[in-house]
């Protein structure tokens, strides 16, 4: 528990300047509002920067002369020398964003006046700080920084950061830049980025400003790791579509060439939607590279018809790499045909690494073919740690969506299911979901 959440008993009255600073912070959590309030104004009287946690606590106080005697003792200590105590209160700082009782703006407005002032001394005594506190103090920065120079070099310098939300601020603020050149230096800072949603956004304002200067950049993002991005820069620049077609297969036909820019090259081709980028995938669908497997995989579902689609799902679904299962579980969540429900069963039946991903996919198709192959995973050896728990979430999934269901089952499923039903103690020894035996009654399986 938090110290200001606790309070400590009432006491008759005290000669507060008799006591010590330890002693006086103690009273100002005592149940006593009298107490709380005459401990507050001895600590300001005394002007010892200790108090500041206690009072950034006590503006929040439910007496009002206890909130009004903190604020003034606040006030007292925003002088510079205290700063070092101010970085040491910054998790009581976060207290005052959280009050609701009173109106605090206009102290929180001093306070961060004052802060902005001292951002750096405030960062270089500060203690360990969370993300959350870290992304407030560059806030803090952010709003003291005025001129374009200073505020360019800040924004193309934190616009790198592995902070996502810092990285937008810093996006958010370019347009506080007058001059069209240094809000392209920050957008060009942003897209050499870390993160992909931010090269993404940078590259989009990149496009807007329709500069010339901005081709080189835009042609080396179109090779980037993100295909997000890869996609909107050749998308970009269409009327150079010879030039980035050279330069793909000046990659490709590089010896040695690393798997990330072959991923880059083949992802470009299949854009262009260039003939060879179907022969490259088929040659690379066996590749070792999961990255360039996976690739190549989707390129070759997205020109597969009729029942080839089948066969690239089915080998999708067999892979080791749960990476290119869950491509198969996607294109399936998306609209393609279910695979041969019994060679899915059948193989996850055979490797229950697989069993998971096979429920997923079995989730578009028959509701009966769904709880037949849970039925079967529980004939034999009992399974353990996350398919246990896949399948009891599958079971009350499978309960809840057949009360809206209409589907008859088949011949053949009814009584595979109701043989294993038979067996339901040994399958299940805690019992099925009774909505379970309720469907089964409903559809006359038994």
């Amino acid at each position: 528990m938090k110290w200001w959440k606790t309070r400590t008993e009432a006491l008759p009255a005290l000669e507060m300047r008799a006591l010590d600073a330890g002693a006086l912070m103690g009273l100002a959590r005592s149940c006593d509002g009298y107490q709380r309030e005459a401990a507050v104004v001895e600590l300001v009287r005394r002007a010892d920067p200790q108090a500041i946690p206690v009072l950034l606590v006590g503006v929040g106080d439910w007496v009002l002369e206890v909130r009004r005697a903190a604020m003034q003792g606040l006030a007292v200590f925003m002088r510079d020398e205290f700063i070092a105590q101010w970085a040491h209160a910054l998790p009581e700082l976060a207290f005052v964003y959280r009050v609701r009782r009173t109106d605090l703006r206009d102290l929180r407005s001093a306070i961060e006046d004052f802060l902005a002032r001292n951002i750096d001394l405030l960062e270089q005594h500060a203690p360990a700080l969370d993300d959350e506190m870290r992304r407030w103090l560059f806030t803090l920065r952010l709003q003291r920084t005025h001129g374009q120079p200073a505020l360019q070099d800040l924004l193309c310098r934190a616009v790198r950061s592995n902070d996502l939300l810092t990285a937008l601020l810093c996006l958010n603020a370019a347009d506080r830049l007058q001059a069209l050149a240094s809000r392209r230096a920050v957008f060009e800072s942003a897209s050499r980025s870390r993160l992909p949603r931010v090269r993404m956004m940078a590259l989009r304002e990149l496009l807007s400003l329709h500069e010339q200067d901005a081709r080189p950049l835009l042609r080396g993002m179109c090779f980037d790791t993100s295909a997000a991005v890869r996609s909107l820069a050749v998308g970009a620049l269409a009327a150079e579509r010879d030039d980035i077609s050279a330069r793909v297969k000046e990659i490709l036909d590089r010896p040695g060439c690393e798997a990330r820019w072959t991923v880059s090259a083949l992802h470009v081709l299949h854009l262009l939607e260039d003939p060879q980028a179907i022969v490259l995938a088929r040659s690379m669908a066996q590749s070792p590279a999961v990255p360039l497997r996976r690739l190549a995989r989707w390129v070759m579902l997205a020109a597969a018809q009729g029942d080839e689609i089948d066969e690239q799902l089915t080998a999708l679904a067999a892979d080791p790499s749960p990476k290119m299962r869950r491509l198969a579980i996607d294109h399936i969540r998306r609209g393609a045909p279910l695979p041969s429900p019994d060679a899915l069963m059948r193989m996850g039946l055979e490797r229950r690494e697989l069993a998971m991903d096979v429920i997923a996919m079995l989730g578009s198709g028959s509701p009966w073919d769904r709880l037949l192959f849970v039925m079967q995973l529980l004939d034999g050896e009992l399974p353990s740690g996350k398919l246990r728990n896949a399948i009891d979430v599958e079971l009350d999934a499978w309960g809840e969506a057949m009360a809206h269901s209409y589907v008859q089952p088949r011949r053949d499923q009814a009584t595979r299911l109701a043989a294993l039903w038979d067996r339901r103690p040994e399958l299940l020894p805690r019992g099925f979901p009774k909505e379970v035996e309720y469907h089964l009654r409903a559809f006359r399986v038994i």
